[in-house]
């Protein structure tokens, strides 16, 4: 969908402290192998948990909401994400996020997204519909956090391909001209997927993550045994390009244009297959050198590498940007954004 009258007015993040590859090749947690697949570097380790990380980055998405917008926005429309343990079991992360950033009671909503990964650009299509379907919500903050490693979630070794890194990010969307326009925003769902991350993993009580590490590996080595990878690349591809073409179409502006697009942090050989091979584009085009530096971020790699290309000076007014979420299970977000506050 197309919008005329959409803005990100600020934008923040946290990330952890780079731990190089050589630690974890030393330590024997990560093979030679697996770092000449993903030429992961370093990746982002944090002490805080996912809900401070995001709580950071949401103090500072809101200084800038302030210094755009010469206003104290409180939005009424609070969305976090967080895709691996928030910290505290049976609990409202959202709910601490919006309170330790000082953001009133009153009427709106605080929800806790589920879109995985693709969680924080899901959210934006969330917040632009609720933005210009419902005139009482006048601003929206999306926030995102994760803090992963042992027991449970080792950095390094968790995943096929991927290692992840910690991070927390927010971005504040409203009405009101800002740091750049949302040209147009598109999702897509494809749930043949799911049991790519579950594979033969029962149904249990209580979480075995306190024990022993969540193997994602072996389930995705259990699911592919029967379906094989032909299948998730065609899916992923058919998706990859279905919802960029919708929003590039809607917003006016073709895959030539783009300054840069901020897709997942995955590692290099996944980027080529599940990114690249799709759009029939070039790694120079994304941010994949600032993911293999930081890892994969949960759901704030593209507000991460957005944030990046905007205090670095890589993109400018009238630059467009694309932001590609994708989440397990599966879904696919993209939002294309003009840098600075439109015309």
């Amino acid at each position: 969908m197309r919008f005329d009258d959409l803005h990100v007015n600020g934008i923040g993040c946290d990330l952890g402290a780079l731990t190089p590859v050589a630690a974890p090749l030393a330590a024997g947690e990560f093979t030679a192998e697996d770092a000449t697949r993903t030429g992961q570097l370093s990746t982002a380790v944090a002490e805080r948990y996912g809900p401070e990380l995001a709580v950071r980055a949401g103090r500072e998405a809101l200084r800038q909401c302030h210094a755009t917008t010469g206003e104290q926005v409180q939005p009424s429309l609070c969305l976090h994400a967080g895709i691996y343990h928030s910290g505290v079991d049976f609990w409202h992360a959202a709910s601490y996020v919006r309170h330790q950033l000082g953001i009133a009671a009153g009427p709106g909503l605080t929800v806790e997204l589920g879109a995985m990964s693709n969680s924080a650009v899901a959210g934006m299509d969330v917040a632009a519909s609720m933005l210009l379907g419902r005139p009482d919500h006048h601003a929206a903050l999306i926030t995102a956090g994760d803090r992963f490693g042992g027991p449970g979630f080792p950095h390094w070794t968790t995943d096929i391909g991927i290692v992840y890194g910690d991070a927390g990010s927010a971005v504040v969307m409203s009405r009101r001209p800002g740091i750049a326009c949302v040209r147009a925003i598109a999702s897509y769902a494809d749930p043949a997927l799911e049991g790519l991350q579950r594979g033969d993993e029962p149904f249990r009580a209580a979480s075995v993550a306190a024990d022993r590490a969540v193997d994602i590996r072996g389930r995705k080595r259990q699911w592919l045994a029967r379906r094989g990878a032909t299948e998730v690349d065609l899916r992923n591809s058919d998706a990859v390009s279905a919802v960029v073409k919708v929003a590039l179409t809607d917003a006016g502006v073709d895959l030539p244009d783009l300054a840069r697009i901020c897709a997942p942090h995955y590692g290099r050989r996944l980027v080529e297959t599940q990114i690249l091979r799709p759009l029939g584009i070039t790694e120079d085009r994304t941010m994949t050198e600032l993911g293999l530096r930081v890892g994969h971020l949960g759901a704030s790699d593209q507000l991460v590498a957005l944030d990046h290309l905007l205090r670095g000076g890589e993109v400018t007014d009238g630059d467009h940007v694309l932001l590609l979420g994708v989440g397990v299970g599966m879904t696919w977000t993209a939002v294309v954004l003009e840098v600075g506050p439109g015309r």
